[in-house]
Parts: structure tokens; sequence; C-alpha cells
């Protein structure tokens, strides 16, 4: 069951009403009532506000046991469209989406590398309006466009707090600048936190889950009861500043052993470019993502380097999600971000090996991991859905999205 909301809490229950229907098809108000816990008098009000959006409507009526058939409600897909973008400097994907989450355009975009803000914006414009024009969506039909990536960030103000991967990105009006050149609301959110709600937009996942994200980095994610938590300031869960090694390498963040340095892709590929013999061999030398995927190919392949580095990796990521599964006590994580194309099942199997050993609840609920259904497109999809969620939980419908100026 989804957490019961007071009657002072009216705007989150439209997102948790519309994820039931997205879910269900087709489905009662009655039924809606019971799975949420709000009264026959909320959900009627929540139902006549998405019906008044156009986002619901109703699609027949249940077979009768006697009295008066119940009337079943059902998403209208077409109603809205949303744009998703995730980027790190060493990649970038995105997608158009509908209401029921189907992705009808998807292209993956020039990584930004050590650009400036200013041209990657325009870039990003660019792609925005070919991917619309391929999936023959109007910009009219455009609820905006959500950019999932790295943190820490100012959700509220759509700016990066970091000067990566140049200090032109810190504070850098990215949200604002991408809604002028496209004329569309833009939000920005966590590449982690996207991810989750990817992840239970598509894939009908449990109401509460963890996502372990890696892409340039590594990040978390936790959706409780549907909705991800924020903390403070919607900085938390840095799975990558977790220590695992409280004698390791000091971490730009300040802390030593942090999970992202000992384990992260960039710290895998400085390793093996530590090994002469063995990055000749590979070939490496491009962006650390890309070579991070040739390791992990040769590892799969069967070379013994290579092997051992991935294996170490996956370790240390397992010891962190022992952490985060013993804080949120969730009975899921799943592990999300184009690290894990080719080598996510050698993660996946070493994270629920020592989740199985070591998990404090583990004699009370299994832990499962899995991979997202599409690894590398569940943190842009997750960015699209922000944007209609930020229009669902805010109290003027108006959200955080940045409109154009």
């Amino acid at each position: 069951m989804l957490r019961s909301f007071g009657s002072e809490s009216r705007v989150p229950t439209l997102a948790a009403v519309l994820d039931l229907i997205r879910e269900r098809s087709a489905v009662s108000r009655v039924e809606l009532a019971e799975a949420t816990g709000l009264t026959q008098a909320t959900m009627t009000h929540a139902v006549r506000k998405l019906i008044t959006l156009g986002f619901v409507h109703e699609v027949g009526t249940a077979r009768s046991n006697g009295g008066t058939p119940r009337r079943l409600l059902g998403l209208r897909p077409e109603a809205c469209y949303m744009v998703g973008i995730q980027f790190d400097s060493f990649a970038a994907m995105g997608v158009v989406v509908d209401l029921a989450g189907r992705v009808l355009a998807q292209q993956a975009l020039p990584a930004p590398g050590e650009r400036q803000p200013a041209e990657v914006v325009v870039e990003f414009a660019e792609h925005v309006r070919a991917m619309l024009d391929s999936a023959a969506v109007a910009p009219s039909d455009v609820l905006g466009i959500g950019l999932a990536t790295y943190g820490p960030q100012d959700r509220d103000q759509g700016v990066l707090l970091t000067p990566q991967p140049t200090r032109e990105w810190l504070g850098y009006p990215l949200a604002a600048t991408l809604a002028e050149a496209t004329g569309l609301p833009v939000a920005i959110e966590n590449d982690a936190t996207a991810a989750g709600i990817g992840v239970h937009t598509l894939a009908g996942a449990p109401s509460s889950f963890a996502v372990v994200f890696m892409s340039g980095g590594i990040g978390s994610g936790v959706i409780l009861d549907g909705f991800p938590y924020r903390g403070v300031t919607s900085n938390g869960l840095e799975l990558g500043h977790i220590s695992v090694d409280a004698f390791g390498p000091r971490c730009d963040c300040g802390n030593r052993g942090c999970l992202d340095s000992v384990a992260g892709s960039i710290a895998v590929v400085d390793r093996a470019l530590g090994d002469r013999a063995l990055a000749s061999r590979l070939g490496l030398g491009s962006d650390p993502l890309t070579d991070f995927k040739r390791i992990g190919r040769a590892a799969i392949a069967g070379d013994p380097d290579a092997a051992a580095l991935i294996d170490a990796s996956a370790q240390m990521m397992g010891i962190a999600a022992v952490t985060l599964v013993n804080l949120f006590d969730v009975g899921r994580v799943v592990l999300a971000g184009s690290a894990f194309t080719d080598i996510g099942p050698i993660y996946r199997d070493a994270v629920q090996e020592l989740l199985d050993e070591s998990v404090f609840m583990r004699h009370v609920h299994n832990v499962r991991v899995d991979l997202a259904d599409d690894v590398s497109l569940a943190a842009a999809i997750g960015g699209a859905v922000v944007v209609l969620r930020n229009l669902l939980e805010s109290p003027n419908l108006g959200g955080r999205v940045v409109s154009p100026s």
C-alpha cells in the first residue's frame, strides 16, 4: 500500500494516483482508494483534477455482480510528452516519452567533455528539436525537458553547484539557458534519483527500492512509497562518497577511501593505465567511460587482469550497497547507468552475494539485486518524468520547472 496522504497533501496524491493508473491500465476509483489508503472524497478530487488536466479519462466499466458497475479509468498517453536528457562529462542520452512513459524517440548525444556549458546547451537544444521531429511531436504538446545529471545541484534554481567538468559549469544557469534556447520549461534532477524514477515508471517496480547508478561516477537514489527520498537539499544519498576504505586515498570531497575514488569507472581505468601491458592490450586511452567498457568486455572475455580490476570494483560496490540497504531497509536494489551496459551481470551477482551475506535484516527478508530494463536509458526516462512529477507535486501545478523568459 502506498502512503496515506492527508488533505493538506492533495497535490502529491496526483502523482501517486497517476502512477497506479499507469501501472494497472484500467482501474476504478474504489480500487485506487483501496490501494492508496485515500478517502473516497480525496480520490474523487484527485481523479477530477487529472481528468481536467486531460491526463486521465474513463475507458469503460467493470463487470458487475449487482448494483451500479464501477467506471474504469485509464491514461491518455498522447495527452502530453516530455523530453529527458541524462548527461555527465563522458556520456549523454536523450529521449522523448509520452504520458505512459513509452519511449517514442531516443538518441545518443555528444558527450559534454570539457566544453563550455553554453556550447553544450546549444547542442542539446538542436538535438531536442531533432528528437521531437523524429517522434512527430509538436513542441506545444511537450510539458518540458528534464536534465538528469550529477550533483551537487540546486533544483530550484536549475544550476549545478560543482566546478565539473570545468569551473564554468559552477552556478551556470543551465535550466534557464536551455529553456530560452528551446522555448520549453526545463527542470534538473540528480541522475541516480532520475534513474529510480525511470525504473519505477516503466517496470512497475515495488514502491520502495534503491538504485545504484554508475556512469562517469557512482551515485545512488532511493524511492520510498513511490516517491524519491530527497533529504534537505535533494543532494543526499551520495553512495560514491561513502568510505569503503578508511585508509584509502583522500577524495576531493575530503573523505578517505570513497567508493567512487576506489571503485568507480575512473578509478578502474586509472589502475588499468598503470599496467602498460594491459593498457596496450586493451587499446586504452580514450575517455574513462569508453575505456571502462573496454576493460569490462575484456573481463567478460576472460582476460585475468581486466577481470581482477572489475571484481575488486564490484566487491567494493557490494560493501557500499550493504550500508545503503541497512540504512533504508529496502527489498530491492537496481543497477542503472551506462557503465553497466555490458558488464552489469558481474556487478549484479557480486552485489547480490554480499547482500545475502551481510545485510543486517537478511534473516527477516531477502534483498534482490536487478539490472534496470535498459541501464543506459533509465535516468533519461526518469529525467523526462520528473517534469511531469514536478507539475503534479506543486501546489500551483507549476513545480520547480523553469519557464523560458
